[in-house]
């Protein structure tokens, strides 16, 4: 075997090891019954009109946080372009 198939088959065996020891710990758990029950009970309690303007607040506030956000990009933008048109100007005077 040459050196690079050596360092080839060594990275390959590692990378195995690797997967074995990641599928043990990684394996899905399934949640207890009484947190499943607890959480259909919430779920089940809640009225259609209540999950409604749960969703349609946050869709506002999103909505709103994206508005502020884009008006604040603009406006730094128009500032940074002014400074910018202004330093240049100033320095073709002097």
């Amino acid at each position: 075997m040459t050196k690079d198939t050596k360092k080839k088959y060594q990275k390959d065996k590692k990378m195995i090891e690797l997967e074995n020891s990641l599928s043990g710990t990684l394996i899905s758990i399934q949640p207890p019954s009484d947190v499943i029950q607890r959480l259909k009970e919430r779920i089940g309690k809640l009225e259609p009109n209540c999950i409604a303007k749960r969703i349609s607040n946050w869709e506002l506030s999103i909505i709103i946080i994206g508005s502020v956000m884009s008006v604040a990009m603009v406006i730094f933008t128009i500032a940074r372009t002014i400074f910018y048109f202004f330093r240049k100007w100033n320095r073709s005077i002097a």
